[in-house]
């Protein structure tokens, strides 16, 4: 069996691979809290009917995550 040789990678190469890993961790890093916010805000008295009335029939339809994790961190 011939010996392992890993396959090269250019470091402009690599280095492009790491600017979109990076890319792609800050911009999870951004969504999560800003969709959790989005979330709590339309379970809120201050959300607009429509918005309130549609964030409940997706919590709804996924099995009630979302207002179930705002009551473990908010109760």
């Amino acid at each position: 069996m011939p010996p392992y040789v890993p396959k090269y990678v250019r470091p402009e190469d690599a280095a492009q691979s790491r600017a979109q890993l990076k890319r792609r961790l800050i911009g999870t890093a951004i969504a999560i809290p800003v969709a959790f916010i989005f979330l709590a805000f339309g379970y809120s008295d201050q959300a607009p009917a429509f918005l309130r009335s549609s964030i409940v029939a997706v919590d709804r339809a996924l099995g009630y995550p979302i207002i179930g994790l705002l009551s473990l961190i908010l109760g």
